[in-house]
């Protein structure tokens, strides 16, 4: 499938929609969107941090394993991507031949397309031929992220900021050509006196087409010979502001955590004032979790619960990251050793002296083991 950045519209026409006629068009085609991804290294992050934090842990509850085996965490994973890119996600139901639930197949949302006499079609361009599979609306879980807009499809969120990404990619395209030219910017070249000959023309143009592009062309000259009587003058068109676009390229970059709501330092932006602790970050992951990831978490639960159900499966969930501060296990020890819930023996194997030795932590890990020490251990 071939992917194109294309500038977006608030009225795309219909055959820019990849949809034939008996298909229901995206809101915004899946080929612009994977080009978005495919633009912006920010943007791409903040997509596979927020599907890894939805379901990359996998399963928990006492039937996880039977869970896991019908529905692993790889496409777990794969569900959730395709529901922050695209919005929506789709699986096939895999049955056996009495109708037990056997598993779950992602279908690629950029495939997908709603027919209009029901149920779903993938069309797949294997680069030779087109591949067309349709499915009934019971052989398909449809994940739906909640979205403003009406519509046949989700749109994700983050398309608010598809202006910013898009300036994001100008800015660095803008860049990449102008480094390119050996940053110079282009030239205008004027002569005068008696007319140039063709073979002039020609060099000239040849060297600033091919001769002076690239770092490795770098502090190359011309040589025209002239007649007598004819001048060349070589003009820079420069811009006050072309080194001015790296703060505007910083600027932009952070409105992209506040579109896909993930804290600015998993995006590798720190904010300025910020004082970058461990409270900060402590306060940071759990806004994440709390309004970001759980509710996506929620969403694909109640979206599989059916088919777990179907397969005899109810006591599985999808589990959550371990958002526990580092150090704040082995500071529990000694009131979890107090409560019984450990052994004296069994909290001294959680502490490593020799791994602490290099750190910080060896004074912390020293009092600890003397503090289980005093409890009789």
């Amino acid at each position: 499938m071939d992917i194109a950045l294309e500038k977006s519209a608030a009225a795309p026409a219909l055959d820019l929609l990849g949809a034939t006629g008996d298909e229901y068009p995206w809101p915004i085609d899946p080929a612009r969107l994977i080009a978005w991804t495919m633009s912006e290294p920010t943007h791409a992050r903040a997509l596979t941090l927020k599907a890894e934090g939805i379901a990359g842990a996998g399963w928990t509850g006492g039937e996880a394993e039977a869970a896991a085996a019908l529905i692993p965490p790889a496409t777990l994973t794969a569900l959730a991507l395709d529901l922050e890119t695209y919005g929506n996600a789709w699986a096939r139901i895999v049955r056996d031949r009495v109708g037990r639930v056997l598993g779950l197949v992602r279908l690629p949302a950029w495939a997908v397309r709603r027919r209009r006499a029901g149920g779903i079609q993938t069309r797949i361009w294997d680069g030779l031929k087109e591949t067309v599979e349709v499915y009934a609306e019971e052989e398909v879980v449809w994940l739906r992220a909640t979205s403003q807009l009406p519509g046949w499809y989700a749109t994700p969120a983050w398309a608010a900021a598809a202006g910013v990404i898009e300036l994001l990619d100008a800015i660095t395209r803008y860049n990449t050509r102008f480094f390119e030219h050996n940053a110079v910017p282009d030239h205008i070249v004027t002569a005068t006196g008696a007319q140039l000959s063709d073979a002039q023309k020609e060099a000239i143009k040849h060297f600033f087409q091919t001769e002076f592009k690239g770092l490795e062309n770098a502090r190359k000259t011309l040589f025209v010979a002239l007649s007598e009587g004819q001048t060349l003058d070589v003009k820079a068109v420069a811009q006050a502001n072309d080194g001015k676009f790296i703060e505007l390229y910083k600027v932009a970059r952070e409105v992209l955590p506040a579109a896909h709501g993930v804290p600015p330092r998993l995006l590798g932006i720190a904010t300025p004032g910020a004082l970058g602790g461990l409270s900060e970050a402590r306060e940071q992951m759990h806004m994440f979790e709390t309004f970001t990831l759980a509710p996506r978490r929620r969403l694909m639960q109640e979206a599989l619960a059916p088919v777990l159900a179907a397969a005899g499966i109810r006591d599985a969930r999808l589990h959550a990251p371990d958002l526990t501060p580092p150090g704040a296990d082995i500071a529990a020890l000694p009131q979890l050793v107090a409560a019984g819930i450990m052994t004296p023996a069994e909290a001294r194997g959680w502490i490593d002296l020799e791994k602490s030795a290099t750190a910080k932590k060896l004074d912390r890990a020293r009092l600890i083991a003397e503090l289980l020490d005093a409890m009789g251990g």
